[in-house]
């Protein structure tokens, strides 16, 4: 009898793992699917119209032209869309999902680098999928945002574990989709100074981000125009804030002089996250032989994806995305920090409220108290980073002083 419930016990503990993943990710599926039927003010007003104008082109001519100077490697996609006699609203939200997917799939090769149980891998992939702006983001708003932050978490799981190559290939993938990748940039300096990955290879970034254009310059689309995407970008719009929670909350422009006012703050707030970024990557330069836990790569990371959209004026409501996904990595490798992404997510999430459910008129919480509480979890995972480079300098400095002592 004991050795018959062993044998169950045995099949069950080989089998639970497996079970668990399928019934969750199945799960997951059904709740994306059954968002599916929303049709965003994004579809109906952009992404719809320019799969309809790309209808009216032959492949070719479609792929050189951009309808709307949006990035040309998801205007490529929205072209093949157009050819495929299926619902286009499916298909967007489809390949959203997709790599849904592959950014859960980079999370839990992130944390498999900290350890081999293969519970903590599930658990990485299943959450990752769980986050709810992940899922709202791809399967209800139809947006990319999975797409460059699949390729972004990819690069820096390939610079984590010495694929300096890839690293850099997948980063210029990122860019390539959305602007928005360039607040994870400033990882690869930080990999190249701890000698993760090499600074020769960095011209992988540049032919892959190169190679994402050719399509369209050989459709016949000039190079000047497939180069100057992001700055159209840039100047599309002229407000402090859209819609987000951070410091520009605070800050309200007099109609009679707006256009001043928001010139002169747009400066001063590009200027102050520079110096914000630049004093994060100098502390780093000057302990870089100190950074060599995992969890503090993971903080880094996470403190670039949050604080640069936090500090830079005019962001939208979708750009803690992968700050939102780092804070669940930050959590897989530090237990104590379980509010981080609590207070990230729920942070990110509640300006999806207003676009997404705009027939509600109401906040779930008034966003200047939602930036206080962004504020202090940046600080909480800032001072988890100094603290502990900080320390492991100490550690070195009492090893130097006792050897000292010895050998006196």
């Amino acid at each position: 009898m004991q050795i018959s419930d062993n044998k169950e016990n045995n099949i069950l503990d080989k089998y639970a793992p497996v079970i668990f993943t399928c019934v969750s990710v199945l799960a997951l599926l059904i709740v994306r699917y059954a968002l599916f039927f929303y049709e965003s003010g994004d579809y109906i007003h952009a992404f719809k119209i320019w799969i309809d104008e790309y209808r009216s082109m032959s492949f070719l001519e479609g792929l050189g032209t951009n309808i709307d100077m949006y990035n040309l490697p998801y205007m490529y996609l929205l072209n093949i869309i157009s050819r495929v006699n299926y619902s286009d609203l499916f298909l967007i939200k489809f390949i959203s999902v997709f790599f849904d997917f592959l950014l859960a799939y980079f999370v839990m090769k992130i944390v498999s680098l900290k350890t081999n149980r293969v519970n903590m891998h599930i658990l990485a992939f299943v959450l990752t999928l769980a986050v709810p702006t992940v899922f709202i983001n791809s399967a209800m708003w139809g947006q990319c945002d999975s797409i460059y932050s699949a390729f972004a978490i990819g690069s820096v799981y390939f610079g984590l574990s010495g694929r300096s190559k890839a690293s850099y290939a997948f980063m210029a993938l990122a860019l390539s989709f959305k602007l928005q990748a360039i607040f994870l940039v400033p990882i690869l300096p930080m990999f190249v100074i701890t000698n993760k990955i090499k600074l020769k290879d960095c011209y992988m970034f540049f032919a892959v981000y190169i190679a994402t254009l050719f399509p369209a310059i050989i459709a016949g689309m000039s190079i000047s125009d497939a180069f100057s995407v992001y700055f159209e970008q840039a100047n599309y719009f002229n407000r402090l804030n859209l819609n987000i929670i951070n410091i520009w909350q605070f800050v309200e422009l007099p109609e009679n002089s707006r256009q001043i006012y928001y010139e002169s703050f747009r400066t001063a707030g590009i200027y102050l996250t520079g110096v914000a970024v630049l004093g994060l990557m100098y502390f780093t330069y000057v302990n870089r032989s100190r950074l060599v836990n995992m969890v503090d790569f993971i903080r880094l990371a996470y403190l670039f994806a949050i604080i640069i959209p936090f500090l830079l004026p005019k962001m939208h409501d979708r750009y803690y995305y992968m700050a939102d996904v780092l804070s669940l990595t930050v959590f897989l490798f530090d237990k104590r920090r379980w509010y981080v992404p609590v207070v990230t997510i729920m942070c990110s999430l509640f300006t999806y409220e207003y676009f997404l459910l705009f027939w509600t008129r109401t906040e779930v919480i008034e966003y200047k108290y939602a930036v206080i509480a962004l504020l202090f979890i940046i600080f909480i995972v800032l001072k988890d980073y100094v603290t502990s480079l900080s320390t492991q300098r100490n550690n070195d400095e009492d090893s130097s002083a006792s050897m000292e002592n010895i050998s006196n």
